[in-house]
């Protein structure tokens, strides 16, 4: 694995090739700044497999730094961890929705940092399950019901504010201490009958469909607070700390009323219906160890249960 590490501390960077000196991660190269890091990456043959990002740096923080490097072809899922003393909510919040995948605490802690760069890893090895979605990345044959994605795929919808990986939202709901914990909000916004309405769809017409949901919920939803991640079948998980969050049916009625008002897909003789169905918010799981899987879980089958519930009143 290639790792640039960015940070204009030079002990940092001069600490940074001993953390990995016990491992075979000994590929490791450093920048002091963000513009050297821009540099680097253009300079290299071989495109880097990681990167280590101080977020306090002057003229380029680490939070621009990570949104550029996400901007460049082929470091869509790179996986990028940030290095910062800030451990505040909010820091924690721009970080993840800058790109980041990882966050970890200074004064920096050598094992958790070789450990986290092996999750990393673990990540960069399954990136091709991972599709980030751009207008270049339609296939040119977009048949209806044929997709070279599965329904239940986690897919990373570029140009959609605030929502991450899956993998990165999980990594930041365990970051969040108990305080931070009890002024968070988690929900499930999903599409009704998303398989039916995926089978026939052409991939074009399902993604755009995904990309006017997460464009709502960041309309409706402040967008500072919020992040969010496509967890597949049609569902995205959200949380916020927004602590005017609107209830959650008068979230689903805006939402809505939004897509209500876009084309029609399938036709002027068929128009598909296109219809969502939002959970009831609950808190994170405290269990650090079970919270992300508990928490998701808890979200997706509140979601599952409106939907029910809609059903049963129709």
């Amino acid at each position: 694995m290639k790792i640039l590490a960015v940070d204009d501390d030079p002990f940092i960077r001069e600490l940074f090739p001993s953390i990995f000196a016990n491992t075979d991660l000994t590929d490791v190269h450093t920048a002091p700044s963000g513009h050297a890091a821009l540099d680097a990456i253009k300079a290299q043959r071989k495109p880097f497999d990681c990167f280590l990002l101080d977020v306090d740096m002057p003229e380029m923080d680490g939070i621009e730094l990570c949104k550029r490097i996400r901007t460049l072809p082929g470091y869509e899922s790179k996986p990028i961890l940030m290095l910062t003393a800030k451990t505040d909510s909010v820091s924690i919040e721009n970080a993840f929705a800058s790109g980041a995948n990882d966050y970890i605490a200074k004064p920096l802690n050598l094992k958790d940092i070789s450990n986290r760069i092996r999750v990393a890893e673990r990540l960069l090895l399954n990136a091709k399950t991972i599709k980030r979605i751009g207008k270049d990345d339609i296939p040119q044959n977009d048949e209806r019901g044929r997709h070279d994605f599965d329904h239940a795929e986690k897919l990373h919808l570029a140009d959609t504010n605030r929502l991450i990986l899956s993998f990165s939202l999980g990594n930041y709901i365990t970051q969040l201490d108990r305080n931070d914990l009890e002024k968070c909000q988690v929900f499930c916004v999903a599409v009704d009958e998303s398989e039916l309405l995926f089978n026939k769809t052409s991939s074009k017409e399902f993604l755009a469909i995904l990309s006017d949901v997460g464009t709502a919920l960041t309309e409706v939803i402040k967008c500072p607070h919020l992040l969010m991640c496509y967890e597949g079948a049609g569902s995205f998980l959200c949380i916020t700390r927004d602590p005017d969050l609107p209830e959650w049916d008068a979230i689903e009625e805006a939402l809505q009323g939004k897509l209500d008002h876009r084309a029609p897909i399938g036709g002027d003789d068929a128009p598909l219906s296109i219809t969502l169905s939002v959970g009831t918010p609950i808190p994170p799981n405290a269990n650090r160890t079970q919270r992300v899987k508990k928490t998701f879980e808890r979200a997706l089958s509140r979601a599952r249960m409106r939907y029910a519930t809609k059903c049963a009143a129709a």
